[in-house]
């Protein structure tokens, strides 16, 4: 409908609506002729705003005659998706210029694609995210491509999702601003175009709940790569939950210090480090599972995985702080039965408190655990150690259980685990479910805070539970 067209339709049903006003006294109800318009124009349209360039959202339709809606830019404006539409990001697009405080709503079943490797969604400091799917309704961010013709091993066709948020992390003296407050640039942009870093641990960058985010992770170049989903320095005000992150080329989600906590996370055929933290990250996640065998890489040819769980505290500074220090309980990791890296690799400093896991190397491909770095082994102290931690941990890992090991070092990684109380195991999953061996390892709750669920088993789906993954998480 063109602008002549729409003020034409609207000043008739005003005139409509101040003949029936004046026909039915003061206490008539028939519904204003204005809010009527102003719905249908709602649902029926893209969101009325323009980037800071002043170009507004361009509408269109797909080759099913379904509206469509393209974004690029920066908006410094709130406004919604809505889940009558496809909306389509045109190059990296900015929810906020870390001066404004929009917030992008996105409604349950929506779909957000990008149309090629650099298109991806940025939330800046300041800006929100709130993209609140339903289990019957998620939200799904994919490739323009997927139309269900793609390759079972289809990866980086779009760039993916990115926030930055307020927390701190760790740097050295020479990369903290003028303030003293640790600042580092985005990847996928220009140096210092977009930034992270702050001083507020506590901040809030909005709600991701039943979020499904396909085929992204495109390269720019090997050091400069994005990632499924990115959380930068993003607090613990934020809420995270039911998450599926498949086939992305680099990383599935990394988070780059802050205070974030996250639960239900799925993340299937990443193909470098699956689950990925780094700069002094000091949340907590639980019900973690990490499929590197899906899709099979039997036939998906391109499905060679690096590390499951790679987890730093600061690559250039080891005892940076704040030091990187979570905690991780109940998670299942089910390693690549043609190739993979490390399924849990411990390094550069950091701090870590992993309960109630899963690790599965069937084709043993080797290694389940390694710890690297003196200043983790110095970090951690002893082979007892309260701040590198593996408790209630079950393994099935074949003979190639441990790498890293150096005479220098100050334990060795088999004998942590031995010490830490890592059970070996055949593994007797049906799926993702406990089977008997699971269920019978005993649970730790004692160092699970009022963040966690009190889990009745090890693993991400206890024995006699509902496999969580099921129905919204489809691909």
């Amino acid at each position: 409908m063109n602008l002549k067209t729409l003020s034409k339709n609207l000043f008739n049903l005003l005139i409509i609506g101040l003949v029936l006003s004046c026909s039915n006294g003061d206490n008539d109800e028939s519904p204003n002729p204005l809010t009527a318009i102003q719905s249908t124009s709602d649902s029926s349209s893209c969101p009325n705003i323009s980037n800071s360039d002043g170009q507004i959202v361009l509408s269109g339709e797909d080759s099913n005659n379904e509206l469509t809606c393209i974004y690029s830019g920066t908006y410094n404006d709130s406004f919604t998706m809505q889940n009558n539409a496809t909306h389509i990001l045109s190059g990296p697009v900015k929810i906020g210029d870390d001066t404004t405080t929009p917030i992008l709503t996105i409604q349950e079943g929506t779909t957000i694609r990008g149309e090629s490797g650099k298109d991806s969604l940025n939330i800046l400091r300041g800006a929100k995210i709130v993209a609140r799917g339903s289990k019957t309704k998620p939200i799904i961010m994919t490739s323009a491509s997927d139309d269900g013709t793609l390759a079972a091993d289809a990866q980086a066709q779009w760039g993916g999702l990115q926030i930055m948020g307020k927390a701190t992390q760790n740097c050295t003296d020479a990369e903290k601003n003028s303030e003293g407050i640790c600042e580092r640039s985005v990847e996928g942009f220009d140096a210092g175009d977009v930034k992270y870093g702050g001083d507020d641990d506590n901040d809030d960058s909005g709600v991701l709940s039943f979020v499904v985010i396909k085929y992204a992770g495109y390269a720019f170049t090997s050091e400069n790569e994005l990632n499924g989903l990115a959380l930068y320095t993003v607090g613990d005000g934020t809420e995270i939950n039911y998450i599926r992150v498949h086939n992305s080329k680099d990383d599935g989600i990394e988070i780059f210090g802050g205070t974030v906590n996250l639960k239900y996370i799925y993340l299937t055929g990443v193909q470098d480090d699956s689950f990925d933290y780094t700069n002094g990250w000091r949340g907590k996640a639980q019900w973690i599972i990490i499929d590197q065998n899906t899709p099979d890489p039997v036939t998906a040819s391109n499905n060679r995985p690096d590390n499951a769980m790679e987890f730093d505290n600061n690559g250039k500074a080891n005892d940076a702080s704040p030091r990187s220090n979570p905690i991780i309980s109940n998670f299942l990791i089910i390693g690549n039965t043609e190739k993979h890296g490390e399924l849990i690799h411990l390094r550069a400093g950091t701090q870590a408190t992993l309960l109630n896991g899963i690790i599965i190397d069937e084709s043993n491909q080797g290694p389940c655990i390694e710890i690297d770095d003196a200043s983790t082994f110095a970090s951690a102290g002893s082979i007892n150690s309260s701040t590198l931690s593996a408790k209630s941990i079950l393994m099935d890992c074949g003979d190639k259980k441990f790498s890293g090991e150096d005479g220098s070092d100050l334990f060795s990684t088999s004998a942590w685990a031995s010490e830490q109380g890592v059970v070996e195991s055949k593994n007797t999953l049906n799926g993702y479910k406990n089977g008997a061996n699971e269920a019978s390892v005993e649970v730790n709750t004692n160092l699970l805070d009022s963040f966690f669920g009190v889990p009745s088993e090890i693993g991400a789906v206890p024995s006699d539970g509902t496999d969580w993954t099921e129905g919204w998480s489809d691909i």
